[in-house]
């Protein structure tokens, strides 16, 4: 286990609905808008009376980031917004006929994978644009299993697997309507037998190294515990008051301490998973000095805070950025949902969410969102990335002109879990 260190607490909280399961995705499905909570914790809890600017940070970080001007990230936010809500309503509709989905960020349109030409239609008259592919989520799904899956990790009840991933990671990808398989120059042979196998159905990414833990054992910024991690997002129980901290369960151990800024001590650690899963819980047992809310800090630890409301789930190509201790706020794309990835010491993590923005050591834990309708919404907490190193550090890959390889854990994952156990709920 890893640990980390606490600074600025950026929490989300659930909502407190009974959690919805599916056949490949067993998603904690958020029904009516509710405030989510991203707590900055510093040294002085006054800092969440400050001026909140979320949607000029989110501009000027999706601008930096993807190249967009101001008025193309104002009509990128309305078109994912409704490709989001129209992906849940299709999933919903088409059942087993659908077949995966992506946002194209190029024409603003939700794609929608079908097997069954019969459904071109409908899926063209709810407002989506069609695609007519040849594999079943059912079909890839299976493949995927077959090549070392651990099985669907959404939901209440969780078991911790060591078994090591043959490959390095391994996803549905709706793109290119297959299992995509990421090797490295060691995994090709395996990774050459699966194609063989599988046909069409197979598609392989070739890497040079492993992914790692984005845990900071070298590099410092605003965190917790030493400046090793970054803050996820705050949780609360609505009923009893009681207030938690949600970030990545490699940084901390489960019973272990947590100190803020200050150092201030915030809590002990009630669970930590890692791997197979990588979420961790924090209850906040200094109430009186700790301020959480629905906010996160867009520039860790002591730069602005900003609200956000609700959770989303989002489709492959839509934007997301990150907040963290190290790289701060950056923004790109998802490309990968549902992606199991093996990192370098041999630990594997299931159903992670592979995206674009830069990611480092030290940004683990922290808040992933995306921005929908003008808001913030959480998506999920910092895992780990595919590094380079540069005058001794491990830096992200557009520091090398590459694009970004990173990955967080999911909290639609999360909440379930932690709200049947611990009645938390989104702020």
């Amino acid at each position: 286990m890893y640990q980390a260190s606490s600074g600025p607490l950026c929490v989300d909280v659930l909502p407190d609905l009974p959690p919805e399961r599916s056949t490949l995705h067993m998603r904690y499905k958020l029904m009516s808008s509710v405030v989510i909570a991203a707590v900055a914790a510093t040294a002085s809890p006054a800092f969440a009376q400050d001026k909140r600017t979320e949607a000029a940070d989110m501009t000027a970080a999706i601008s930096r980031d993807l190249g967009l001007s101001p008025d193309q990230v104002k009509r990128l936010g309305e078109q994912q917004e409704r490709a989001i809500a129209l992906d849940e309503q299709l999933q919903k509709e088409l059942g087993e006929g659908f077949a995966g989905s992506h946002f194209d960020i190029k024409s603003g349109q939700l794609i929608v994978n079908v097997t069954d030409r019969g459904l071109l239609e409908q899926v063209k008259g709810a407002g989506a644009t069609p695609k007519l592919v040849g594999h079943s989520l059912k079909e890839l799904g299976e493949i995927k299993s077959s090549l070392g899956s651990s099985g669907d990790p959404h939901g209440e009840k969780r078991e911790i697997s060591k078994a090591q991933g043959t490959f390095a990671a391994i996803a549905l990808d709706p793109v290119s309507n297959t299992v995509k398989i990421t090797a490295t120059k060691e995994q090709s042979g395996a990774a050459r037998e699966a194609a063989a196998k599988y046909g069409d159905a197979v598609s392989v990414e070739a890497i040079d190294s492993l992914p790692e833990p984005t845990i900071n054992w070298m590099d410092g910024g605003d965190g917790y515990n030493g400046n090793n991690c970054s803050a996820g997002f705050n949780l609360r129980n609505p009923s009893t008051g009681a207030k938690f901290l949600l970030t990545a369960g490699h940084c901390l151990n489960t019973g272990q301490v947590v100190n803020g800024q200050g150092p201030v001590f915030f809590g002990t650690t009630n669970e930590s998973w890692f791997p197979t899963f990588d979420d961790a819980i924090i209850r906040n047992a200094n109430t009186g000095y700790w301020i959480q809310g629905p906010w996160f800090d867009s520039n860790p630890s002591n730069g602005p805070f900003n609200s956000f409301s609700g959770w989303t789930d989002a489709p492959v190509g839509t934007v997301v950025c990150k907040a963290g201790i190290k790289t701060k706020f950056t923004c790109g794309t998802i490309s990968i949902k549902d992606e199991d990835v093996t990192y370098s010491n041999g630990d594997k993590v299931n159903n992670m969410t592979r995206h674009s923005a830069c990611v480092e050591p030290g940004d683990s834990g922290g808040s992933n969102l995306s921005w929908i309708g003008g808001k913030f919404r959480a998506e999920g907490v910092t895992s780990g990335a595919r590094m380079r190193v540069k005058d001794g550090k491990k830096r992200c890959l557009s520091v090398f002109g590459e694009k970004n390889v990173s990955w967080y854990f999911p909290i639609a994952d999360s909440l379930p879990y932690y709200g049947a156990k611990y009645g938390v709920t989104l702020w």
